[in-house]
């Protein structure tokens, strides 16, 4: 409302109303400052939800392929070859090696000491024997004895059950076995190479198939190789087996 009279501010705000350029109303306030607009919406949270749809999108792209891949090669394993596979090549046959009685008969020994302390040799086979050498087939016997007493050495009597060493192709085996009434006998001076070679001098043809036998000699006095052809017990040649002499009867 319009005032009058000398009123120098106004009685509701407190305006100077000389300052006044022109009729000045009560309740008049100064124009109130315009409120900031407010900023423009963000785009993110529309970026986030498009790339999770892509993802997702994606995500089930991928599994369809793979899920028909794997179908696709089933599939495949269903159908049968047109040419059939061709038939594994059997395994190269393996070389015979050939038994070597002096390399034997040490790890035998070395078995023997282990079934007991003091075991002492019984007797040797070796068979079949060609052309100088154990044939792959073939065989060698080791047999070890307990003493039977406290004297040790050749000669003296061993327990009823020895040890029995088998050794073939098929590699050693050791067990105990009855073996009876038996003698120990020292171990050759005479190996089985300088036998045959004995043997094959002597006359014995390197052609024959020969069995070798080496144990205490009937009288009990020495070591003794018995050679004769498999099958039979007549003794083709008898060699001592401290010095590889033939003995002659």
């Amino acid at each position: 409302m319009p005032l009058s009279g000398h009123i120098p501010r106004c009685p509701a705000c407190g305006f100077l109303l000389a300052a006044a350029p022109g009729p000045v109303y009560q309740n008049s306030l100064p124009p109130k400052r315009p409120r900031p607009i407010a900023g423009a919406p963000s785009s993110l949270p529309n970026a986030v939800t498009l790339g999770a749809l892509a993802l997702t999108l994606a995500l089930v792209v991928a599994g369809f392929w793979l899920v028909r891949q794997r179908d696709d090669a089933q599939a495949l394993q269903l159908v049968p070859s047109a040419t059939p596979r061709a038939a594994a090549a059997p395994p190269p046959a393996t070389a015979a090696t050939a038994l070597e009685p002096t390399t034997l008969f040490a790890k035998a020994k070395s078995a023997a000491l282990g079934w007991h302390i003091d075991a002492a040799l019984v007797e040797m086979d070796i068979l079949p024997v060609t052309q100088g050498k154990v044939e792959p087939t073939g065989k060698l016997v080791f047999t070890f004895g307990k003493p039977a007493a406290q004297k040790l050495g050749p000669g003296t009597p061993v327990q009823g059950t020895g040890f029995v060493v088998t050794a073939d192709e098929r590699g050693l085996k050791g067990e105990e076995q009855p073996t009876g009434k038996a003698l120990s006998v020292a171990e050759p001076n005479c190996i089985f190479e300088d036998v045959l070679g004995k043997v094959e001098k002597s006359g014995v043809p390197r052609s024959e198939q020969l069995e070798l036998h080496y144990a205490l000699s009937e009288k009990g006095a020495r070591g003794v190789w018995r050679v004769s052809r498999v099958g039979e017990k007549t003794a083709l040649r008898t060699l001592d087996g401290a010095n590889c002499a033939i003995i002659v009867r």
